[in-house]
């Protein structure tokens, strides 16, 4: 479901997740997928704190907390433009994900880039390759260490335990794929352009979603 990243005044109550730990507890057989995580971009990220009452992520932890939703429970929290706004500033990143790690639990954190809308997700997954909380705030505050298998999950391992799939079967199809087809022939003829593809200015992205 669709928490955060509200569309105008009239949906962003419904945006955020106070109604989450209060299905998730009342439907413990039910996986519940948070994307966006409630992440909201005029909202700074900061460690959790019941007492301030913030939005944004913080809805979401704060609805699990409240409704004693354990980490590693049925809620997911799914990272499809969270990330790509967190990753330019590396200590809300910190406080964004280490939060989200710390209340819905380490394979409880799904990747997502929205690439649908931004083109191009490779800037996205080089910055999470290289990310790290850091350990001045991983102490005070509980957060977990992106350590090589935490990472792993998060690209895809725990996704893929939510759809029934196997990292062997992902591979098995993949390697088949137009996608292994276009790899392939760019390892044959590597030409690195580096360009971001889709739409730069408003003017443009109007123009393809009307189309």
């Amino acid at each position: 479901m669709h928490k955060g990243l509200p569309f105008g005044k009239r949906s962003y109550e419904h945006s955020q997740c106070s109604d989450i730990g209060v299905v998730a507890k009342r439907f413990p057989d039910v996986k519940f997928l948070i994307y966006h995580s409630g992440f909201v971009s005029s909202v700074r990220e900061e460690p959790y704190d019941p007492a301030a009452k913030r939005d944004g992520i913080d809805t979401l932890i704060r609805s699990l907390v409240e409704n004693d939703v354990k980490p590693g429970s049925n809620v997911y929290a799914e990272l499809g433009s969270t990330w790509r706004f967190l990753m330019r500033d590396p200590e809300q990143a910190a406080h964004g994900l280490g939060k989200l790690i710390k209340y819905c639990g380490e394979d409880n954190v799904l990747w997502g880039t929205d690439s649908i809308w931004y083109g191009s997700p490779q800037d996205q997954i080089q910055a999470f390759r290289s990310f790290q909380i850091a350990p001045r705030l991983r102490e005070p505050h509980g957060y977990a260490e992106i350590t090589p298998a935490l990472r792993a999950k998060i690209f895809g391992l725990s996704a893929a335990k939510v759809y029934g799939l196997s990292a062997a079967e992902v591979k098995k199809y993949a390697r088949q794929d137009a996608v292994a087809a276009e790899r392939a022939a760019y390892a044959a003829a590597p030409d690195p352009r580096f360009l971001t593809y889709g739409p730069k200015t408003r003017r443009e992205f109007l123009a393809i979603r009307h189309l």
